[in-house]
């Protein structure tokens, strides 16, 4: 399985809404290195993964009541 980098804008608002990502995050090996731009109006996560899928990122995260759209 070859590396990949998702991009999504998302409904992040806080620094405690980037610790409940964090949390998440530490449970999925497949995810090695996450940003959120925070001064970016769409809240851009950009993630470094392998073998997770847009769908399983945006569902994961609805988990915890964020809210991600992949951008193409």
């Amino acid at each position: 399985m070859e590396e990949q980098i998702l991009i999504f804008r998302t409904s992040v608002r806080n620094a405690r809404d980037i610790k409940h990502i964090a949390a998440l995050f530490t449970l999925c090996p497949q995810i090695y290195k996450w940003n959120v731009d925070m001064e970016d109006w769409e809240k851009v996560l950009r993630i470094e993964c392998q073998g997770i899928t847009p769908p399983e990122i945006s569902k994961a995260l609805r988990a915890i009541n964020i809210y991600a759209q992949e951008l193409e």
